[in-house]
Parts: C-alpha cells; structure tokens; sequence
C-alpha cells in the first residue's frame, strides 16, 4: 500500500511541528511548508520533504501539494501579548486572507489531485449547549468571543469555496513549547503568575502530542470519511482552570497562583485574551474516539508530568536532603522530645534548674525583651554558680538546639505550600546564636555594665522568637492548605 500523503502548512509552529514528526514515525510522506531555514532544517531531521515558501503567497508552491491526499491548514499569525478586540481584528483581518488566497490556489489544482483541506481551529467557534457541553455537531456561535473572531469568518470562507474540507477544533494545547513554555510554566515556578478571575472555569485541554496524534490519525481515514465533517480535539476530562494551574506549581514545588481581578487581567491580557481564558465549556470528543482514536494523555494529571520533566522541572531545589521523609521524622523526634525535656525537666542546665538557681526568674532567652536593668538583676540573682552555669547552658544544650529547631523548621515548611520561604527558620536560628553570643559577652564583662549590648540582645531574643513562631505558623498553615486543596472534590 503507497504511504498517506500529507501537505502540512504550518508545519513550523509548536503543533505544526508535532504534527510532522508524528506522521513521518506513522510512514506518511509528508510535505512540510518553511520559510526559515533554521526551522526547515529541523523539519528535514524527522523526514519531512521541504517546500520553501510563505504562507501568505500559496500560488508560489500550491502546485506541490497536488497529488497529496490532505493539506492540513495550521497556519497562525503572530499574536500580541495583550490581546484586545483592535488586534483580535487586525489578526483576524490578516487570516482570512491568508485563507482567501490558499483557496483559490486550490482550486487551480485540478480536482482528482486536488487535496482536501483540513482546518485546524479551536473551541472558542462552537456555541456551547445548556451544560455547556461542545461537540462536533454543535452550532456555531452567533455572536465572537475569544478566537472566534478569527475561527469563524475562516469557516465561512472554507465553506463559501466549494472546495473539499473538514474541520478539527482543539481544545486548549499545552506542552513543552510556545506560551506554556516561554510563559506559563517559568512564572509558575517563579510564583509570578497570576490568574485570571478565580479559575473555576472548565477549561478543555489537550497535549500537544495528543493533538498531533489525533490530527494525523483523522488523515489516515481518507477523505471520504472527513469530508464535510467536524471534529472535537480534546481529553474530554472536565478540569477546572485552577486544577490545572495548581497541579502545575505542585509539581513545579512552588505556591499556587493567585487569582488576579478581571479588570485586572483584562487591562494587561485583553479583552479577547481573557475570553477564551475563563470559558467554561466541557469538551465531547465523541466524534474523534469513534473512529478509534486512543488518548495517550486521557487528562492532564497524565500529561503534565512529562511535560514539566522535558522542560527541565523540577528544580533541583526539589531534591533537597530537607525533603527526606526519614529524616524529617527524626527531626521532629528530636526538636520535640528536645523542647520538653529542656523545658519540662530538672536536670543540671535545664530551664526548671536555671529558674531554681535565680529564685525563679526566667533565663534571658525565654524572655519577650528585657530592659539593661532587668539584665542585670537576673545576673545578680544568679549569683557567680549561675552565671557558670549559664555559660555552660549558652555553649552547650544551646549550641545544638538552634540548629535543630532550625532544620525541623525548615523540613516542615517544605511540605506546605510556603516551602519557598524554608530558609525563615535559619534567619531564626543565626539570631538564636547572636543573642548567646551578645549574653555570652555581658557575663564575660560582668559585673562592668554594657547597655548597647544589652539592647542588641533584647532585639535579637524578640527576632528569635519573632521568626521561629513565623516559621512555626507558615509550616502549620502550608501544610493545611496543601492537605485541603489535594483533597477538595
């Protein structure tokens, strides 16, 4: 049996190029538009057969797809980072000529070589029913939102031609290229991107293999079960835009997106932008899986792992020894059974025994802050066996416990969602260590009197404690967050 043979326009963009490499794996002989020879060079490496030439001068090099069975239309002019109904026009206006004069090249071929023309849009073309539920037999929408604009005039066109065509609307394509790659994705692990409105939206979405696939697998039906039809590209798995989104930064170790207002997300994205961005549809890709197509991702919990692995995430801050659950227990065995026994126990350096040889008075360290007097007077009560003893306690019990509240701490906030703020707990643990330093020098000078180092200690005490209850609140509190969003239905 002679291969399929296909005429890809389009074919060096993030699905285009997808498309190319899937159909050459599956044996078709592919013809593949470039007009760069960066890009043209790349498509040859998988097998592709180079016409040279622009999208938007088809009469120079229609004559090379005569003879193929399908032509598949990918072609997308570039888009602005701030899409409003003035560029959506200007886009839109620039399309459909580009589709005028890929027609009527088309129609100069004659007609039993002549291929047929597979136009690939999106969702936003199709008028949701009540459920808002799409599917292939869905109308289109009467009046434009999001890419509609641009989807729609096309389909008329393609219509109004008389020549032979079939339609393929994708859901939202995401993968290791274009916005999700550039945008998207490094925003996410940065903890820069917002999101626009409160993403309870369902958003449909497919991979861009999956999309690939599903492309090339309707070319190999054959024009006599394509023509005229439409179909629905996508997973069909019903996920909110926050879902996504979420399981992105979780897999990406970095905090959820917050949402950002409309107003907000409209002033930067765009009117159209935002469109398209908080739809709420579901995607029926009954019309594609009926004739055998299988998903490869079936949802994006399947497809983003991948994906996020051939960017390059996670970071290697993931790895970090902190995030072994062995030694996070032994953390916890430890700072726990540490601090009550420090505190709860009488035994020679302990708290109690501290209290007990300076008549009950408090050790500086469990203070809220304490004045040059009241210093002092804890020293004089101390008497020069405690003042020893106090030394001893500093260099000591004292030169342990810091470090390892400081690394429990910072284990704990790592499985939360506030794991990138882990280092908070070591701000603790240094001001720890200079408070025993700045007590260490006023014993040393006892009994000559040092108000300025008095007052450095104070503030580093209440810094200490400042930051270990941060610490302590941000691991309680990330880790609850993390719990109820992993477990909300």
């Amino acid at each position: 049996m002679e291969p399929y043979k296909l005429f890809v326009v389009g074919a060096t963009g993030f699905i285009g190029m997808e498309v190319v490499k899937e159909a050459v794996a599956r044996g078709c002989r592919v013809k593949a538009l470039a007009r760069s020879s960066e890009k043209a060079a790349s498509l040859a490496a998988v097998g592709a057969r180079i016409v040279s030439g622009d999208a938007r001068n088809p009469s120079e090099w229609v004559h090379e797809a005569a003879g193929c069975e399908l032509l598949i239309d990918l072609v997308q002019p570039a888009l602005p980072g701030r899409i409003g109904l003035r560029a959506i026009t200007r886009v839109s206006s620039e399309r459909q000529a580009i589709t005028r004069r890929l027609l009527a090249a088309l129609l100069t071929i004659p007609r039993e070589v002549r291929p047929l023309l597979l136009s690939v849009s999106g969702l936003d073309d199709l008028a949701p029913d009540e459920q808002g539920r799409v599917h292939a037999g869905s109308p289109l929408r009467t009046q434009f939102t999001g890419f509609a604009h641009i989807g729609i005039p096309v389909r008329r066109l393609i219509e109004e031609s008389g020549a032979a065509h079939a339609f393929a609307y994708l859901g939202t394509v995401y993968g290791p290229g274009k916005a999700f790659a550039k945008t998207v994705f490094p925003r996410l692990a940065a903890g820069r991107f917002r999101m626009a409105g409160r993403g309870d939206n369902r958003t449909p979405l497919v991979h861009v293999e999956d999309a690939a696939r599903a492309l090339v697998h309707l070319a190999a039906l054959g024009r006599d079960r394509l023509s005229g039809r439409s179909f629905v590209i996508a997973d069909g798995h019903q996920a909110r835009m926050k879902e996504f989104l979420n399981d992105a930064a979780d897999v990406l170790g970095a905090p959820h997106p917050s949402p950002a207002p409309v107003w907000l997300a409209r002033l930067f994205a765009g009117t159209v932008l935002c469109e398209t961005l908080m739809r709420d549809i579901a995607a029926d890709p009954s019309s594609l899986t009926e004739t055998g197509f299988e998903f490869r991702y079936p949802s994006y919990r399947e497809g983003l792992p991948p994906t996020l692995k051939r960017l390059g995430y996670p970071k290697k801050e993931k790895s970090s020894a902190l995030d072994n659950l062995f030694l996070f227990r032994a953390l916890f065995v430890l700072a726990l059974g540490s601090l009550i026994a420090e505190n709860c126990f009488n035994f020679p350096l302990s708290v109690p025994w501290m209290r007990h040889i300076a008549a009950g008075a408090p050790i500086l360290d469990m203070r809220l802050g304490y004045k040059e007097a009241a210093a002092y007077q804890y020293f004089d009560a101390l008497g020069a066996t405690g003042r020893g003893a106090y030394l001893r306690l500093l260099w000591t019990v004292d030169l342990i416990l810091p470090l390892l509240f400081g690394l429990f701490l910072s284990a704990a906030m790592r499985r939360g969602v506030f794991r990138r703020l882990s280092w908070l707990p070591f701000l603790a643990s240094a001001c720890d260590y200079a408070e025993n330093t700045a007590i260490t020098f006023l014993l040393l000078r006892y009994p000559l009197h040092e108000p300025a180092t008095v007052q450095f200690s104070s503030m580093f005490t209440l810094m200490k404690h400042a930051f270990y209850a941060s610490g302590l609140l941000l691991a309680i509190g990330g880790f609850a967050v993390r719990r109820r969003r992993h477990h909300k239905p």
